[in-house]
């Protein structure tokens, strides 16, 4: 019996810690109004990024073991940005950025989501300022973040050349 709940209580700890593990930016949208997740964002001085996925895709768990958890990602994207996750599969109702209410896959459709993952990054009207596709490395992460916010888009640069350019 001793041994039993020595054992329960390593596992308690153990899953408690894997979620106080998650990085800061993560966010946990409860009825995934994205007008709504957007605009309280920005309140906060963040942008809204959306990382669509789906069970079983090995990228898009890469990018939660390897890339959200990194120390350096955690840092930079926690005082930014918010994360939020859908899936391209998924029956949940969601208020797109637009207004429009449907399902995420009707949602990740209207998008012209096929791979995944696709990560979408929102500027503060709920336009979208970037879209990547596949597994991103934290120091490439970081760069899109830092494309993001510091408005490149705007001025009509590409990732890539802002990538070069080592902003």
């Amino acid at each position: 019996m001793k041994k039993t709940l020595i054992l329960l209580a390593a596992v308690c700890c153990f899953v408690l810690g894997m979620r106080d593990g998650q990085a800061a930016f993560i966010g946990e949208s409860l009825d995934f109004d994205l007008p709504t997740e957007i605009a309280d964002a920005a309140e906060a001085g963040k942008r809204v990024v959306v990382m669509f996925h789906y069970s079983g895709c090995p990228f898009c768990s890469k990018m939660r073991a390897r890339v959200f958890p990194d120390p350096a990602v955690d840092a930079y994207y926690s005082d930014k940005f918010v994360l939020l996750e859908s899936n391209i599969k998924g029956d949940l109702e969601i208020t797109s950025p637009d207004g429009k209410g449907m399902s995420e896959k009707a949602w990740a459709t209207e998008l012209r989501i096929r791979a995944t993952p696709v990560i979408i990054f929102f500027d503060t009207d709920g336009k979208q300022a970037l879209r990547i596709t596949g597994y991103f490395p934290p120091e490439r992460f970081i760069a899109a973040g830092r494309y993001v916010h510091s408005g490149a888009y705007k001025e009509g640069i590409s990732l890539a050349r802002f990538m070069r350019d080592g902003r």
